[in-house]
């Protein structure tokens, strides 16, 4: 099957609520070297959902990700930026999961978004 194809049936199982079975419990967000490198780090899932996918939060620290009602993945500073659904990086288009194979991701630098190829989502068991 193609990957569109996985991508759409995963998408679909997250949708009727199958989230918790397929999404990870923790992953490494990496490859970001400039303005926000200190959002990069180990992020765990949380019991908390939010627009009905897993919010993630890095360890000891008050930074979050956490997926748009538009399907986008947000990297949030801090908890209040989830609840407005605001963040300095974001995937840059929808996907299923921050890990998911193809995501591509990007960074706010104060007035645009840029894309930055360097960024991925690492699942830590895989």
């Amino acid at each position: 099957a193609s990957i569109r194809w996985r991508e759409a049936r995963l998408t679909a199982l997250l949708e009727r609520g199958i989230v918790d079975v397929l999404a990870t419990d923790e992953f490494i967000l990496s490859g970001h070297t400039g303005l926000h490198a200190k959002l990069m780090g180990e992020y765990k899932m949380e019991e908390e959902r939010v627009n009905e996918y897993p919010l993630y939060k890095k360890a000891e620290e008050d930074h979050y990700i956490f997926r748009t009602k538009s399907g986008t993945w947000m990297v949030a500073s801090k908890r209040a930026h989830v609840d407005r659904s605001a963040g300095f990086i974001a995937t840059q288009g929808p996907a299923p999961l921050p890990t998911s194979e193809g995501v591509t991701w990007q960074y706010w630098d104060g007035s645009k978004w840029v894309p930055d190829d360097a960024i991925s989502a690492i699942d830590v068991k895989a």
